[in-house]
């Protein structure tokens, strides 16, 4: 029995004594594919996007083409045709014209080459093998409601920063909110911004707004991108106040990107729905390599996938810290 002890002992120090045996590059998931990466343009919230798909390429051992189109639909049909020429297996596109991403996705299916759309959706969702996006509605929702809780039922005057009202997450942000603050009559938009993501709109709305209503109590960002105008106007009306000071104003914004992380963690605003851009990107793909080389058929079911972004507040910051990508070190 001692011997047999001894034995097993032994053989247990040996093992951890192998060295680790590194994962070759053949043997990833995604080796040997060639995936096109087609972005609209860049900001803060597409350099997210982009270092989380370079680290989940590195993972899969897949290889990226990166493009980007700098806002104008023409340039990025222009380089998904090059990508279509160089035989990639497959392509994964933000679309800055959901329609005319249409005749991109026609153009590579016939060439026998998977279409994926991500965070932007095209015009019509049946033409893509998978669409993958936050749920924008689920966000909007959840703002609105955590106004609800927050002013209770005190008096209280909104701004609504709209994004683009032309795409669809611009349209459902603005839509959820309204739809979570309906029935509360002491909840007001005094001002609606429709802001096509951009700064300007978004400075001269608020400006506006604060002179006209003094007494704002709350704004609704659609995007983090708006934040920096946000508390330039609010600082110009002596508004700029932490949560918690009487002076303050509710500020409620979505993406979950760096600005919004450092607002919420030095608490000059009040929530914020991080979009889980770490699991879209590597889903993404992931149903490249599904179609390509597993031949798997993606069910009906599976090929719009909407992900409710996670609230995160100054409060339950250290606890969802880790899942909001704008606070990654």
């Amino acid at each position: 029995m001692k011997y047999k002890k001894l034995s097993m002992g032994l053989a247990a120090a040996l093992m951890l004594a192998l060295p680790s045996v590194p994962v070759q590059a053949d043997d990833l998931p995604g080796a040997g594919l060639t995936v096109c990466l087609s972005l609209d343009k860049v900001n803060a919230f597409r350099e997210g996007e982009l270092a989380l798909w370079r680290k989940a390429a590195e993972e899969l051992g897949i290889k990226l083409v990166e493009q980007v189109a700098g806002e104008d639909a023409q340039r990025q049909s222009s380089q998904v045709d090059t990508c279509i020429a160089q035989g990639v297996s497959g392509i994964i596109s933000i679309p800055w014209d959901n329609q005319a991403v249409l005749q991109d996705i026609e153009r590579a299916h016939a060439a026998g080459i998977p279409f994926v759309t991500v965070d932007q959706a095209p015009a019509e969702l049946n033409t893509v093998d998978t669409h993958i996006g936050g749920n924008p509605t689920a966000d909007g929702l959840a703002a609105g409601k955590r106004l609800v809780a927050l002013v209770g039922d005190k008096p209280t005057k909104v701004v609504d920063l709209q994004g683009a009202l032309s795409a669809v997450n611009g349209q459902e942000r603005d839509a959820g909110f309204k739809e979570a603050i309906k029935g509360h009559a002491n909840i007001q938009i005094v001002a609606e911004v429709p802001t096509e993501w951009r700064p300007e709109p978004a400075l001269a709305g608020m400006e506006n707004a604060l002179q006209a209503h003094p007494d704002l109590g709350a704004v609704y960002a659609a995007t983090d991108g708006l934040l920096p105008p946000i508390f330039s106007a609010l600082q110009k009306a002596n508004r700029y106040a932490k949560v918690g000071d009487p002076n303050h104003v509710i500020v409620l914004s979505i993406d979950g990107d760096p600005q919004g992380c450092k607002a919420m963690s030095e608490g000059w605003a009040d929530a914020g729905y991080a979009t889980p851009i770490a699991e879209m990107t590597r889903n993404s793909l992931q149903v490249i390599i599904d179609i390509v080389k597993d031949k798997k058929k993606i069910e009906e079911k599976d090929k719009v996938q909407l992900l409710a972004g996670l609230e995160y507040t100054k409060d339950n910051l250290a606890d969802t810290g880790s899942k909001v990508w704008g606070c990654a070190k």
